[in-house]
């Protein structure tokens, strides 16, 4: 099937271009590898885990969390805290389940500690870097489904909690009353957000966090507020799609560029709403689909032989940022593609 072939392709890619300093763009691509779980891609899913686990500093941060400077974008530089380096926590949570490795378990365990012995706002919330007091949106999704998977795996319901409560946190601060959609960075001292558009792919991490905390508790009290979230700012980012199935870098400009990453996070954000059965006001189930399928495909249409998925904005994800691919374009492939197979029987090379 021409799925598999194309999924293996870009799995391929990951694997040929593993970028060892990084640690959190690593998250959504181990997550897509472990949901396809190839057998080919087994021992990289492994090594690249327990090379994280290796690697965990003496603060609890898993793998390496490089200070960088940025070209572009909002910032001049990161410098990473808990909130960042939990990102791979949730697939190697994911190998957990999976195998027992009480290595792993242990790792989280002192993963999550260095998330509650960060810095926060006055509210609670967890700085997004060192340079704070800041929320992003992206770290709903960076952070937020390791805190639940460690809660429910490690019988700790305080972790549960705190990842539903970052989540109320971020969502408050930053998504838009009015328009429903996210922004991306809010700094508490001085009052401001730094970095204020509608920017497609932050919509898109709030987005697959909301499936993700469904996903693992959906019986937790603030699951609703969470389903919520997901119906208002789906149905607003739904209203802003291209014909073409893209998204804009920035939803509402239409001189920015077309976005891959944010379309697949769309495509499989769309997806899981369908399957998790959240109402979104003014479209039915069938609609969202054939979004999400139109989503995808455009996105896989453009897939170089290479396996690479070109069209990403680079980090920080700003106004102004170069284009080309990373590794959670990569990762948000491979989640589209798997939660959208029973619907790509027609899809063709």
């Amino acid at each position: 099937m021409y799925l598999e072939e194309l999924v293996s392709r870009v799995s391929g890619y990951i694997r040929a271009n593993p970028n060892e300093r990084d640690c959190w763009q690593k998250g959504p691509a181990l997550t897509g590898l472990l949901a396809w779980d190839m057998e080919e891609f087994r021992p990289m899913v492994r090594k690249w885990i327990d090379r994280a686990v290796a690697t965990q500093k003496s603060d609890g941060n898993l793998s390496y969390g490089d200070w960088h400077t940025s070209s572009g974008g909002h910032i001049r530089s990161f410098t990473p805290l808990a909130s960042e380096t939990s990102a791979v926590g949730a697939p190697m949570l994911d190998l957990y389940a999976r195998n027992g490795d009480r290595r792993y378990l242990d790792s989280a365990a002192r993963q999550y500690q260095a998330l509650l012995d960060a810095p926060r706002t006055s509210e609670g919330g967890i700085w997004s870097r060192g340079e704070g007091p800041e929320l992003w949106i992206d770290f709903t999704y960076l952070m937020c489904p390791f805190m639940a998977k460690y809660g429910k795996l490690a019988g700790d319901r305080g972790a549960t909690d705190e990842a539903f409560k970052q989540f109320e946190v971020h969502v408050r601060r930053l998504v838009d009353a009015e328009f429903k959609l996210a922004r991306h960075a809010w700094c508490e001292k001085p009052n401001h957000f730094p970095q204020s558009t509608f920017w497609a792919r932050g919509n898109g991490w709030l987005l697959a966090c909301c499936a993700e905390l469904l996903r693992i508790a959906p019986d937790h009290p603030g699951a609703a507020f969470v389903r919520e979230t997901y119906a208002d700012t789906l149905g607003a980012m739904s209203a802003m799609q291209d014909a073409s199935g893209y998204f804009f870098h920035v939803l509402d400009d239409p001189l920015s560029n077309l976005e891959a990453s944010s379309t697949l996070m769309y495509a499989y954000a769309a997806e899981e709403a369908v399957q998790l059965g959240i109402e979104v006001p003014g479209y039915s189930h069938a609609e969202l689909r054939d979004k999400a399928l139109r989503a995808f495909k455009v996105v896989a249409g453009g897939v170089e032989d290479s396996g690479k998925v070109p069209g990403v904005a680079m980090v920080p994800g700003g106004p102004g940022v170069p284009f080309d691919w990373t590794l959670f374009g990569q990762g948000f492939f491979l989640l589209a593609a798997h939660v959208l197979r029973p619907h790509l029987a027609d899809l063709e090379a």
